[in-house]
């Protein structure tokens, strides 16, 4: 027992004395911690929004006043015309957009009802749900409060999802998934490689060869990419032939920038552990 409780000691000591150790062990889960905390929730606060008012009207400055003071939207943009619209959302500077009719107020008064739009970002669904939902709510609060005033009135919303009608997740985590699947890829064959040559001893040999490091890390990364980039290629025709998902612009520049991405996740996974050997 005392050989045991010995021994534990001493792992204990060679724990904190490596500093790499401690920072992997403390350091990345608390970074990992804030920066999750951070990213990855379902509170909706400050989306950005864009509004469409051509009537300009008491009306609809009030229920802009009213979205806007929620807390849960922010304005982005106060858009000239409906030609905006779309270039706000491929900009990704908008998550969801507001167009009033002409003379909202009158039609109002005078027909008890009036419509609003909603477009919305749905290339993610759940967010696209809850910003309508909230948006909703609040016309419906404001026409309760206008209906405990006035004539009973109706402010009729038209909601239009954009680039995911049907609010299919799988066009959401398709991509996040080839992201992931191409890290844990180049991450995982990376230091089975290092750990495939320190096994065999071979390491050192490589090390004091004639090669230079830089040629060495870039020889043992190059089959690793070719590779990973043909699970890439496989993962876009599967989520295109089985889940639907489409491909919209240049499939080439796609490849060029997946190529990119895994050459230089590679390339740094590889160096950090050879700096580990």
């Amino acid at each position: 027992m005392k050989r045991f409780r010995g021994f534990v000691i001493k792992e204990i000591y060679h724990i904190f004395r490596d500093f790499r150790t401690l920072m992997i062990l403390f350091g990345l889960p608390a970074v990992q911690l804030l920066l999750f905390g951070y990213v990855l929730t379902n509170e909706i606060k400050d989306a950005k929004i864009a509004i469409y008012d051509p009537s300009k009207d008491v009306v609809t400055r009030k229920l802009s006043e009213k979205i806007l003071s929620s807390g849960y939207f922010m304005l982005e943009q106060n858009l000239n015309s409906v030609a905006e619209i779309e270039p706000a959302f491929r900009r990704g500077e908008v998550k969801l957009a507001l167009i009033y009719e002409p003379d909202f107020a009158g039609k109002l008064e005078k027909n008890g009802k009036a419509r609003i739009q909603i477009i919305a970002d749905a290339s993610d669904p759940n967010t696209a749900n809850m910003l309508v939902n909230y948006t909703t709510g609040i016309i419906s609060n404001y026409i309760a409060s206008m209906n405990s005033e006035k004539v009973p009135a109706q402010i009729i919303p038209e909601v239009r999802m954009m680039y995911n009608g049907e609010l299919k997740g799988v066009f959401m985590f398709v991509p996040g998934l080839m992201a992931m699947l191409l890290m844990l890829i180049s991450a995982l064959m990376t230091s089975l490689s290092i750990t495939r040559e320190k096994e065999l001893g071979t390491m050192e040999l490589l090390l004091v060869s004639p090669l230079r490091p830089a040629q060495i890390i870039i020889g043992k990364v190059f089959p690793y990419v070719f590779l990973a980039f043909i699970d890439a290629c496989i993962i876009l025709g599967l989520g295109n032939a089985v889940f639907g998902v489409p491909i919209r612009g240049s499939v080439t520049l796609l490849l060029l920038e997946s190529l990119l991405y895994i050459f230089f996740l590679a390339l740094s996974i590889k160096k950090f552990n050879i700096r580990l050997a």
